[in-house]
């Protein structure tokens, strides 16, 4: 009996082929960046090696950018062609409209270090596959000792662990040299809020943190002390992010705040704060919400980010240290873009029995209480009648929660004001040299 085979399929010699790792979108996302942004041109050029880019008409256009950066030259599409051309690179990179096209295929200039991230990582891996490629041929090789084949696989790996690491690797500085260097605030309100500053302000359900952010969000712009309300400070630019509140009732929360501003004859004048109501909340874990704050920080270029509060920033567990993760570095990202600092709210857990008072930490993820610069919160003070909301009499300690990272005038007791909805004061039974008061009494 005779068994017939079916005949042996004539592939091509190259259906087994593997495409090396790669990301097209990436490398024209990352030259796009080069080309919009001079911030993002100069955190590119610290991470990316032009061999990084698997497409060499990419290369090109990269080393044509890092030679107009060094020399000075000023980078759009039109610059960049001519320079292209005259070097008589312009025809091997795909002529003027693809160069003139790569600005429009990048989402957000902002994003150009992750773009460039994505490439450095697919040449690793196409450096990884590689290196296991050479060790193999070398392990069938006879021409070395083994040991000797050791070593230098070891020494492949290193280099290829260390590609394009040059400009993390700096050398360090001497601590004598260290200190030496100034120190400089860059101070959004004297003493008490420095660019680049994030805080977290926390308290239980109606205890004060929403009306506060408002009040400094308006005060701030208005150019005033958001405290010290006597005092003037430079009008900044304040952009909230409200992720809890509809836009009604925010606007009934903020008409007599603008109008305490304007009575002391310092208005919020137009352009200077902006505001979005999310009450549905944002899931910054998800593209589509991330981009849609980032266009807005990009847009406006806040020196103070009010966004909040922290359980509504994404849809899923609110113990979860990943997806928490996720969202402060998306808040970084907005913080570093806009050069800005950032201010949240944030709920507090339920008082247990094991307690006093009730806790102050964030409530949800353990990464809230250590991501922020400064951590607050708000408890009513132990006076009953103080502490009460009888004749719109409210006091509140200031209580930091975490340890600060540096000093600053947060004030230790607030209570409701007449034209203010907090205004600072000194207890009654403050002691004059340690200035601690047992109750907060008002009166």
């Amino acid at each position: 009996m005779t068994i017939e085979l079916d005949p042996v399929p004539d592939y091509p010699p190259d259906s087994f082929e593997r495409t090396p790792p790669q990301d097209v979108g990436a490398e024209q996302s990352v030259l796009g960046a080069c080309i919009l942004s001079a911030r993002a041109r100069t955190e590119i050029f610290d991470i990316l090696d032009p061999a990084a880019f698997y497409q060499p008409r990419h290369a090109t256009i990269y080393n044509a950018i890092a030679r107009m950066q060094a020399a000075g030259e000023a980078i759009d599409p039109i610059t960049l062609n001519k320079h292209l051309a005259d070097s008589g690179e312009l025809v091997h990179v795909g002529g003027m409209p693809y160069v003139s096209s790569l600005p429009s295929m990048v989402p957000t200039a902002a994003n150009g270090e992750y773009y460039a991230e994505i490439v450095q990582d697919r040449a690793l891996r196409r450096g990884l596959i590689e290196l296991g490629t050479s060790v193999a041929q070398m392990g069938y090789s006879t021409d070395w000792e083994t040991s000797e084949l050791i070593e230098r696989t070891v020494t492949m790996a290193r280099d290829l662990r260390d590609r394009g690491m040059a400009a993390e690797d700096l050398p360090t500085e001497d601590i004598l040299d260290f200190v030496q260097h100034e120190d400089v605030y860059d101070w959004i309100v004297p003493g008490l809020i420095e660019r680049g500053d994030r805080l977290i302000l926390t308290a239980s359900e109606g205890g004060g943190k929403s009306t506060l952010l408002r009040q400094m969000a308006v005060t701030l712009t208005a150019g005033l002390h958001p405290f010290r309300t006597w005092e003037y400070i430079d009008p900044v630019r304040v952009l909230v992010l409200d992720c809890e509140n509809s836009a009604s009732s925010s606007r009934r929360k903020y008409r007599p705040l603008l109008d305490s501003a304007a009575a002391v004859e310092q208005p919020v004048r137009r352009g200077m704060f902006h505001i979005e109501c999310e009450p549905s909340g944002l899931d910054l874990t998800k593209p589509k919400d991330r981009a849609w704050m980032m266009r807005r920080v990009e847009k406006i270029k806040p020196d103070v980010l009010i966004i909040g509060p922290v359980y509504r920033l994404h849809a899923g567990d609110p113990n979860s240290e990943e997806l928490a993760r996720k969202v402060s570095v998306v808040i970084d990202e907005a913080r570093a873009t806009a050069g800005c600092a950032v201010l949240m709210e944030a709920h507090s857990p339920h008082q247990n029995s094991f307690s006093t008072h009730r806790p102050l930490r964030p409530l949800g993820s353990s990464l809230w209480l250590r991501w922020p610069e400064f951590g607050f919160g708000l408890r009513p003070v132990e006076d009953e009648k103080s502490a009460s909301n009888a004749d719109g009499c409210r006091g509140r300690r200031v209580v930091p929660w975490r340890g600060q990272r540096d000093e600053r005038e947060w004030p230790h007791f607030l209570k409701a004001g007449d034209k203010w909805p907090w205004v600072i004061y000194k207890p009654i039974d403050t002691d004059d040299i340690t200035g601690y008061s047992q109750t907060g009494a008002i009166w």
